[in-house]
């Protein structure tokens, strides 16, 4: 019998459990342990665990593999609580959104950390807690899975198995490379959506804008709604690259403001507006990685004949339309200037 250990049973530990219930071997035993012990035993009622643990050293050991669910900094502490009931056989993997620190914490806490693997499923959502789990939360999704210099290549092949049972496409990355990369379309987004929404909020016209607020606001700001500690967790361990993501999104941001306010070079404004567009569009429709090369330097695109042929020349007429009317105003405005100085 495998036995199964998943230490947090909020969203995530849950949605696995449920997962491994549905499509694991039927012969697998899940215990799970939560600092909160109504939320371990919500999961259970659930039917996501057979068995809830008072303790997590009770909970691994034991056990086959060990899944750290719960929120990143409470990973350091059940690391030190569980070293002396791992057995030297036991695999270890955690579910943390950021990847460098908990590998070093591993390197140094856990007895046998060539049996540790670090993971990262890409999913989730803003509702948390076991009530929010569901056994489809990871199908489609990528799971990454961060591997140590030293990780055997048995505890490799069980974490690769664990992100193909429960419906996710496993990808490898390095710890550095996986922070830097999450900051950017994962954590610094969550940062963006806070001061969003703060910004909004803390104005003095909130009671009407509330009001006003629909779809784009809402989905704009969604990730605000994120479990707080998860944010604070997830920002003090990955504060480098989130801030200099924010630092270039700040960046982006002036720039597409000094576009707007533009009013000379209007065209050059829609010329961004369109292919930013035009390349979210492959995105959305699955045009990613390196071969697409979606994504690229929108400030870069000159000529529309692609998207004409795409787009049955919409684009071109558009911006032909804007550069008209551009010009019609700009020469408006000459002749009352040549007007008024005449007066």
């Amino acid at each position: 019998m495998t036995r199964i250990a998943i230490l947090g049973t909020g969203l995530i530990g849950t949605s696995i459990a449920l997962a491994l219930r549905e499509h694991g071997k039927a012969d697998a035993q899940i215990v799970g342990h939560d600092k909160y012990i109504d939320v371990a035993r919500k999961a259970k009622q659930r039917g996501a665990l057979h068995e809830v643990a008072d303790m997590a050293h009770e909970a691994v050991r034991g056990a086959d593999l060990v899944i750290l669910a719960a929120p990143l900094l409470a990973i350091q502490k059940l690391m030190e609580e569980i070293a002396p009931a791992l057995g030297p056989d036991t695999v270890v993997t955690d579910t943390g959104s950021t990847k460098a620190e908990v590998m070093r914490w591993a390197a140094e806490l856990l007895p046998h950390p060539e049996n540790f693997v670090g993971s990262h499923p890409m999913a989730g959502k803003t509702d948390f807690g076991p009530d929010a789990a569901e056994s489809a939360l990871f199908d489609g999704t990528r799971w990454i899975i961060v591997p140590a210099v030293n990780s055997t290549e048995r505890a490799v092949n069980t974490i690769l198995s664990l992100a193909d049972t429960v419906g996710a496409k496993p990808m490898f990355m390095d710890a550095a490379e996986h922070d830097a990369y999450a900051a950017a379309v994962s954590h610094m987004p969550m940062m963006a959506a806070v001061a969003l929404f703060s910004l909004g909020r803390a104005s003095e016209a909130w009671p009407e804008l509330s009001v006003m607020a629909a779809g784009g606001f809402r989905d704009m700001t969604r990730l605000s709604g994120t479990d707080p500690a998860m944010a604070f967790d997830i920002a003090v361990t990955n504060r480098e690259n989130i801030s200099h993501w924010l630092e270039r999104f700040a960046s982006t941001l002036l720039d597409l403001r000094d576009r707007i306010n533009d009013v000379d070079n209007e065209g050059d404004l829609y010329k961004i507006l369109a292919a930013t567009e035009f390349e979210h569009a492959g995105f959305r429709n699955g045009l990613i990685g390196r071969e697409e090369k979606v994504g690229a330097d929108v400030s870069a695109v000159g000529a529309f004949s692609f998207s004409d042929f795409l787009a049955g020349g919409w684009v071109s007429e558009k911006l032909r339309e804007v550069m008209k009317d551009s010009d019609d105003r700009l020469k408006k405005l000459e002749a009352r200037d040549r007007t008024q100085r005449r007066v």
